[in-house]
Order: structure tokens, then C-alpha cells, then sequence
């Protein structure tokens, strides 16, 4: 362990540790907050160990203000972090081990969470650091641990026995105060390659690991082959294993984002109006997560983030040249949602979710249009109706028909009405896209008992069903302006109010806005969702985005256009 070239004081660490790690970002008057937490693992995903490997070598510190302390340096460059439990070595990897081992257990590749302290607490790390030198007890490990000031540690050991009996040699041996140290809920060991432990602390306390700068590579810490910035601390949480977290500038953060949520190759416009979005959506999001320690995860349950190997130098620029800008409405920083495509129509907040948001406003959005999903198709039958509904513990028993019951008037389902032989249930707003795994909430349904629900609103399209393989697809077609290729040559069409469909039989006529009946296509049993778009439909439309880009639209027209009423604005250093 690398002494460290200035003194760190208990002050400093007080201050820092009794900080509110949270601050409360209102949507009133937020001030940008300079470092992000990002939950890598935690809940069901926590881990007991996790190896840590770093491009250079390890930095051990703490964030302060807008910088990070290092503390000291560990010469390594593959690190462990485990809970300090007890386990079983199996080469490497670590299993728990169930119950306390007692004097009498012949458990060899067992390994304990008692340890020693010898002597006092230091305040001062170099003081520390010295003491730990001038001792030199054989055949035993000795090392440094954090837990609200400097302790020295031997160990570890698999029962309190042991560890006192080790204690009373110590003392008889070198004359130095000490006491047995038990098992703790929040303690967390760090070894080397070889499972020599060279460093413990308090998780409490927030300890974090960070890449030393070399002068020319990038510091990363890299965790299963994904390299991130910033640093990562283990924390042990009540009823979990190690909650990991990465906590790196947030401007760092939106470069692992960007290209996650939008294709790096877009429009440089684009990208920026997604920056954009993304700064605000973490901003506006930042305690989501407050009960695991963290502000955000990895996914789409916040956004989409995958580090440093994420990264690309488009997406890069683009939150660069955007650094600081916000939404505002009113004066106040707007929550901007975002989505993959709208279908041709963007929608109100409350549609989807429960509160009314002036700047979430349903608009007609001809620049997503000529998508991969401005129609989509996907077919049920009654059986995964009803296990799609069991999934989400909703029983009826089995699937008699289903119905669109209201609609929105941007063209969004908001009561799917299902019966069943058992009974009906009525899923409402975003609940049948999630129930059964739909792009979106924009579809109609159709199915072999003659019922067509159609909710586009949209009287310029007409529905025909095309042959596709050995099976029919739905296409709905806009025929204004469009032309018809025959032997005799090129023709527009004129009059689009009635159309004559040829069967190879016989011609059909079809007037604008009407869908083909299609009872001898749909197979017995199955219901057929015809819809468009991808995602919930509110706020920016990322296909839209990417079309206004280039059309020639700036980011800030892109924003203003897809959010109602509202400012883009430059917030620098003076906050809100």
C-alpha cells in the first residue's frame, strides 16, 4: 500500500460522509449537479464479490464538492471487493458460507469475518499507515480499515476463538492493546490476486475506487469487460449483497447514454436534441432510485447506460456542445420523456400516466412517418391472451373476445376490454402495451369473429391485407398523390374516395377510411394488433427527431416543436 502524499484529516472525512448524499432537485429551482450515481448492481443483481480491474492502477478516495480526494494508492491493478462473511474458496470464486464455524471445524479453505484491532483509532491516515509498518507480527495479515477513522486490523479469522486467542499472543508478544472485531452488516473487504486482504471499510462510508491517471490513457475501472469512468464503491444494504455503484460527472454519465438511446450515426442535431433530453431526464429523475443509495440504474427503467465502452465521438460532441442547456417551462425544469417513434401522433401526459403536464401535449407528427415501425403487426391467440394476462395475475378464464372500449384522440387505446368465459377485465392506458408486449398503445384489433376495432381516426388510409409467405399482413396504405403502374403505363391516382380492389376474381370496392373484411384470412382463434409507433408517445419522438435534423432543423427547434410552451435554455453556472 502506497503512502499518501498529503494528510487526511477526520474533519474532512465528517464532512463529507454526514453530507446528504441526496440533494433534492425540485422541479422549482434545481441546481445542475455536477456527479451522478449509477446503480450497476443491486437488488436481485447485487453481488457478495466482484472483481475490480483498472488500465493503469487503483486510486482509493472519496468525492468532495466537485473533485475527488484520493486518499492513498494501491499498487494493483486487479482488486476484490467482497463482504466481509464468511465463504468457502473454490478457486477463486466464493460461495457463502452458511452458519459460524466453530474451534472444533476442520474448514481449511474456509475463510472468517472476525479480525483483531490492534491498538487505537488514527485520524490521521499517515499516522496509520506508520503504526501498520513498525508491527510486524508473523504469520499474520495486518491491514489498514475505514470505519469513521483509521483502525488497524489482523486477521481475518472463521470464529471468535480463535481471534482471541490470536489476540492474547499478541499481546503477550508485543504489548499493544487490542479486542475482537465480529462480523458487521456493512463492512466490505478488499484483496489482492492472491485473497490477501490490504484493505476494509465501513460501506457507510463511502470509499470509492477509481483508475490512477497516467498521462495518457483514459482512467477506467473495468467490471466484466465494461470499462467506466468515474469511481466504484460496494455498498452493503440491509437484507442484500454489495449494491455497486458508479458515481462520475454527470456531463460523463450522458456519454455512456446518448448512443444507448439514439444511433450515434443520426444527425448531429438530432443527438444534440437528445443530449438534451437526457440531461434533463436525469435531473428531473435524480432521487428515483434514493432507496438503494443511488440515483439511477442501467436501463430503460431510467435510461439506457453502458459506460465508457458505450461511448462514441459523435454522441460525445453533442453533450459537449450542449453542456448546461435545459427545458424550461415557466421558469421551471420539465421531466422531457422521450420515445422511439410516434406513429404519426405524439400524446397527452395523462393518457398514459395519471398527471396532467402543460408541456406534454398530444401533436400531429408528420416527421415520424416512413419508419421501421410506422405499421407494425403482431397476432395472438386466445391461449397467449390468456397467458399473458395470467402473467400479470389477471384470470378470466378462457379468451371470448376483445374490444377496444375508449380511445384517445391522438389514436391511443385507453380501455382494452377482454372477455373471458370467467369474466372480463379492462386494461387502461399503458397497461395493455405492457401486458402483452406491444410496441405501443396505438393498434387496432381484429379476429376471426367478425369485430374490427379501428382507432386510427385516420380516414386518408386504406386497409388492405397482403399475402406475405403462406400468410396475410395488414398494410394500411395513404393512396393521395400515389400512382398505379399497369401494362399501358404510369397513372396517378385521382380519385381516391372509392378504390376497386381485383381479388383475381372479382373487384371489391373500398371506400377511403374502411378496411377490408378480412374473416376468411385471420386463422380461427386469434386476434390480430395492427398498430404504429414505438414506445408510450410522449414528448420527442426520436424518429421525428431525426427527420426534422434532416430537414434542416436545429435542437432547439426539434425540442420546442415536440414539447409545448417551453424554453431551451443555457444554465451554466448560475442555476435555476
Amino acid at each position: 500500500m502506497k503512502k499518501s502524499r498529503v494528510i487526511i484529516f477526520l474533519l474532512l472525512f465528517s464532512l463529507m460522509f454526514t453530507m446528504n448524499i441526496f440533494n433534492v432537485y425540485s422541479y422549482d429551482k434545481p441546481i445542475l449537479p455536477y456527479y451522478i450515481k449509477v446503480g450497476l448492481f443491486f437488488g436481485k443483481t447485487a453481488r457478495s464479490a466482484l472483481p475490480l480491474e483498472s488500465n493503469t492502477t487503483f486510486r482509493v478516495g472519496i468525492f468532495s464538492g466537485d473533485e475527488f480526494i484520493s486518499l492513498f494508492d494501491l499498487n494493483e491493478n486487479r482488486i476484490l471487493l467482497k463482504k466481509d462473511e464468511f465463504y468457502i474458496d473454490k478457486k477463486s470464486n466464493f460461495d457463502g458460507y452458511v452458519g459460524i464455524a466453530n474451534r472444533f471445524d476442520n474448514l481449511s479453505d474456509t475463510q472468517g469475518a472476525y479480525h483483531i484491532q490492534i491498538g487505537q483509532g488514527f485520524t490521521d491516515y499517515i499516522k496509520a499507515c506508520n503504526f501498520l509498518n513498525s508491527i510486524n507480527i508473523k504469520g499474520v495479515q495486518t491491514y489498514l480499515c475505514y470505519e469513521g477513522d483509521w483502525r488497524i486490523y489482523a486477521g481475518p479469522y472463521i470464529n471468535g476463538f480463535d481471534a482471541g486467542e490470536e489476540a492474547q499472543n499478541i499481546i503477550a508478544s508485543y504489548r499493544c492493546e487490542t479486542g475482537v472485531v465480529k462480523p458487521s452488516g456493512t463492512r466490505v473487504q478488499v484483496t489482492d490476486e492472491k485473497d490477501n486482504v490490504i484493505f476494509m471499510y465501513d460501506s457507510s462510508y463511502e470509499i470509492y475506487f477509481a483508475g490512477r491517471d497516467n498521462g495518457k490513457d483514459i482512467p477506467l475501472v473495468n467490471i466484466e469487460s465494461a470499462g467506466y469512468r468515474g469511481g466504484i464503491t460496494a455498498k452493503r444494504l440491509p437484507d442484500s449483497d454489495m449494491t455497486i455503484i458508479n458515481k462520475l460527472p454527470l456531463e460523463e454519465y450522458l456519454y455512456g447514454v446518448i448512443p444507448a438511446e439514439m444511433p450515434a450515426s443520426w444527425p448531429k442535431e438530432a443527438l444534440k436534441a437528445q443530449a438534451i433530453a437526457a440531461r434533463g431526464f436525469a435531473i428531473t429523475n435524480f432521487n428515483k432510485n434514493k432507496q438503494f443509495d443511488f440515483n439511477l440504474c442501467t436501463t430503460t427503467d431510467s435510461q439506457v447506460y453502458k459506460g465508457y465502452g458505450g461511448e462514441h465521438s459523435n454522441t460525445n460532441m453533442a453533450v459537449d456542445e450542449t453542456r448546461n442547456i435545459v427545458i424550461t417551462c415557466d421558469g421551471k425544469l420539465i421531466a422531457p420523456y422521450y420515445h422511439s417513434d410516434s406513429g404519426g401522433c405524439t400524446e397527452d401526459s395523462e393518457n398514459i400516466w395519471l398527471n396532467r403536464l402543460s408541456y406534454i401535449r398530444g401533436i400531429k407528427d408528420d416527421f415520424s412517418s416512413d419508419t421501421p415501425y410506422s405499421t407494425w403487426s403482431v397476432s395472438f391467440t386466445k391461449q397467449e391472451i390468456k397467458d399473458c394476462l395470467a402473467d400479470n395475475n389477471i384470470f378470466i378464464g378462457d379468451i371470448l373476445n376483445i374490444e377496444t372500449a375508449s380511445v384517445s384522440d391522438n389514436g391511443r387505446v385507453l380501455s382494452l376490454v377482454i372477455h373471458g368465459t370467467a369474466g372480463k377485465t379492462t386494461l387502461k392506458k399503458e397497461e395493455s402495451r405492457l401486458v402483452f408486449g406491444l410496441k405501443s398503445n396505438q393498434f387496432t384489433v381484429d379476429s376471426d369473429n367478425g369485430d374490427n376495432d379501428d382507432v386510427s381516426g385516420n380516414n386518408d388510409y386504406t386497409e388492405l391485407a397482403v399475402l406475405s409467405g403462406t400468410s396475410f399482413k395488414p398494410l394500411r396504405v395513404n393512396l393521395n398523390n400515389k400512382y398505379i403502374i399497369n401494362n399501358n403505363g404510369i397513372y396517378k391516382i385521382k380519385n381516391t374516395g372509392e378504390i376497386l380492389i381485383y381479388s383475381g376474381k372479382q373487384y371489391k370496392s373500398v371506400s377511403r377510411g374502411e378496411s377490408i373484411r378480412r374473416p376468411n384470412i385471420i386463422p380461427p382463434n386469434v386476434f390480430i394488433f395492427d398498430g404504429k409507433g414505438y414506445g408510450h408517445g410522449l414528448g420527442m419522438s426520436q424518429y421525428g427527431a431525426r427527420k426534422m435534423a434532416e430537414l434542416g432543423y436545429k435542437y432547439d427547434e426539434i425540442l420546442t416543436y415536440y414539447y409545448t410552451g417551453v424554453e431551451v435554455e443555457d444554465f451554466g453556472n448560475k442555476g435555476f
